[in-house]
């Protein structure tokens, strides 16, 4: 065995020598052979197991925190821009005013016409004006009395403007003739005077208003005004009137609910001295009006009362209460309104003979009291050319006066008042294209119902009015008019010959207007003024015709 071992371990060092100097081994000449006795037996010797398995080592890096800080630096650049100069706006140059303007002219039945108005130019401290107009016909209408009529008037007032108030304050006196025409002498035997036909009224106005106008909402606003009227007649009927008004208001914002709350009051305190050939009568009139205002964004609210004393030969009290809400529909385009309110009123002679100039001089005179009224309505804009408006009120109104003829003193038919309960609905609707100065077209229609208590009917009161009016610019040199007016029937109350009322229908009536005006220059205009074209006959009272087809044409001047 341990020779075997020592020729093997002998035979591997040969190995390995003959592999590292192989040039060497093959130099030299070996011839030797070997001969093995026993038999081979291979053997593998003991090694150790590594029992461990491989596995990836993973490698955790951790990121330290990041913290940093800046320090603002501005930059400050060392540049200095010229000074720019101010750009100076020219606006549109103001146009010239001046200071008087005058008309005159001349139509037939022997009417003249004159007209001035004389005004202060711009100012900021203070404003003056002054108006005088005369106009009268003398015309005659077929088959009446006498018809003349006459109209003259004088107009002053003033303004005077302080920083956070204005003082205005004007003086008047208008005279009025008519003649009582309303019969044919034709069918009386007895002579007629003419100068018995006649009734002048004279009636002077002056009147003061000092009221304040901040532009801040929180101010205390406040406003007083006094007036004074006086009327008298040709057969020594008199009456005079001296009104006050005061109100004050003021917003605040106590809740946030609502946009802001306002809290006011309105007095008003009238007192009339009224005298005729017969009696002599002095009533008085006092109404204090707190409310509360306030308005949610779209919607605005107004409540309060009307607390009203009247004092005549015997004092009493009215308690009115008032509400009115709105809502902007569309921001400066829609607006519905309505409300409820009741009001009391004085119908005096200055009212009544305003209105229709032919009463008598001798008048009962009541207060007139609207128990209840609802009323609702709208205002709308489409676009900037059209403007739309609509009204309607529901009324139950105590001693609403009628005109009635009055036959007492024979042939002359002047009218008296009666007086009666009734229900009173009205409304009306307008519409506007106003384009500048350039094209006006107004265009309305309106309804009035009464249902009286007593009486037959509603006297003189014209159920149904349409009307409408164009006016246009034909480049600043020639402009055109138009109107047109068309009145329902009515109806009249006359006495059979058992003094029995009985009702007779006054026709309706077409009155169509046409003007016609030339520029000739900016200060001299003449015009030409058509009335009643379609030459109809029609009544505005029982028994007292208009003119037919009448005409003006005159020239006005600036200066």
């Amino acid at each position: 065995m341990k020779t075997i071992r020592i020729k093997t371990s002998l035979l591997f060092v040969a190995i390995i020598t003959s592999l590292a100097f192989p040039g060497q081994l093959s130099a030299q000449s070996l011839n030797e052979q070997v001969t093995v006795v026993a038999a081979y037996e291979p053997s593998i010797p003991e090694v150790n197991k590594i029992n461990a398995n491989p596995a990836a080592e993973e490698t955790e890096v951790k990121l330290p925190k990041l913290s940093y800080g800046i320090t603002p630096t501005p930059l400050e650049p060392g540049f200095t821009p010229d000074v720019i100069p101010s750009v100076r706006l020219t606006g549109e140059p103001l146009e010239r005013l001046y200071r008087n303007y005058a008309r005159i002219g001349f139509g037939n039945y022997t009417t003249p016409y004159a007209e001035f108005w004389a005004t202060s130019l711009r100012n900021k401290s203070y404003g003056l004006g002054l108006h005088i107009k005369h106009l009268s016909s003398s015309g005659e209408i077929k088959d009446y009395a006498k018809s003349n009529n006459s109209l003259n008037l004088v107009e002053l007032q003033g303004q005077k403007f302080f920083e956070n108030h204005t003082l205005n304050a004007n003086l008047g006196f208008r005279r009025n003739v008519v003649h009582h025409y309303g019969f044919k002498p034709a069918l009386y035997e007895i002579p007629m005077n003419e100068d018995v036909l006649k009734q002048r009224f004279n009636r002077l106005s002056a009147g003061a208003e000092f009221a304040s106008h901040y532009k801040e909402k929180d101010k205390f606003n406040h406003a007083a005004q006094l007036n004074f009227n006086s009327i008298g007649d040709k057969f020594d009927t008199r009456e005079s009137t001296l009104n006050l008004k005061l109100s004050a208001d003021k917003q605040f914002e106590l809740f946030s609910i609502t946009e802001y709350q306002q809290a006011g009051i309105e007095g008003n305190l009238s007192f009339t001295q009224y005298h005729d050939s017969v009696k002599r009568q002095g009533s008085s009139l006092v109404s204090f009006k707190p409310y509360l205002a306030t308005r949610f964004n779209e919607y605005t609210f107004k409540v309060g009362v009307d607390l009203s004393f009247v004092g005549d030969s015997a004092s009493k009290a009215h308690l009115f209460p008032f509400a009115e809400a709105s809502l902007e529909v569309i921001d400066e385009a829609l607006t519905l309104y309505a409300g409820i309110n009741g009001t009391i009123q004085r119908r005096g002679f200055d009212a009544l003979s305003d209105e229709n100039p032919f009463v008598q001089s001798i008048l009962p005179l009541k207060y007139t009291r609207e128990k209840f009224v609802f009323y609702a309505g709208a205002r709308a804009r489409a676009g900037r050319l059209i403007n739309l408006y609509a009204s309607f009120k529901a009324a139950s109104v105590e001693n609403e006066p009628f005109f009635v003829n009055d036959f007492s003193q024979y042939p002359r038919r002047r009218f008296t008042v009666i007086y009666d309960d009734a229900g009173h609905l009205a409304g009306r609707f307008e519409a506007e294209f106003n384009q500048a100065e350039k094209l006006n077209i107004k265009a309305f229609v309106a309804f009035d119902s009464w249902n009286t208590q007593r009486e037959a009917e509603a006297w003189h009161k014209p159920t149904t009015t349409i009307g409408g009016s164009i006016w246009y610019n034909l480049g600043d040199k020639i402009i055109g008019k138009a109107s047109l007016q068309v009145k329902a029937k009515q109806t009249a109350r006359l006495l059979n010959a058992s003094d029995e009322p009985y009702a007779v229908t006054v026709n309706g009536y077409t009155d169509l207007s046409l003007g016609l005006d030339y520029r000739y220059s900016r200060l001299l205009t003449a015009f030409l003024k058509f009335n009643n074209i379609l030459g109809s006959r029609y009544y505005y009272w029982y028994d007292y015709p208009g003119y037919r087809f009448n005409m003006m044409a005159g020239i006005s001047y600036s200066f």
